[in-house]
């Protein structure tokens, strides 16, 4: 769970623990234990917005479902974000 900690702690996330999806969605690589997890979030501008959605890792890819979830979160952000709520 250290690697969580990058994100209080480190101005830029080390490349090994990221990968890009699309659209601008980012997946974040997790250990504990015996299990890996996958965290989505994006940037906006020069912040990291973490997208609670996360989901264990048991494939070589990313589910589909998971990351249209994502990009649902991701869109709702960017129009509360254009309405001042944000």
């Amino acid at each position: 769970m250290r690697s969580l900690l990058l994100f209080e702690t480190e101005d830029k996330i080390p490349r090994h623990y990221i990968s890009y999806i699309r659209n601008g969605l980012y997946e974040f690589r997790v250990t504990f234990g015996n299990k890996e997890f996958r965290l989505f979030f994006i940037y906006d501008g020069e912040n990291i917005v973490v997208l609670f959605n996360c989901y264990t890792k048991k494939t070589q890819k990313a589910p589909k479902k998971e990351i249209n979830k994502a990009i649902k979160i991701m869109e709702e952000y960017y129009d509360e974000k254009k309405r001042g709520n944000i």
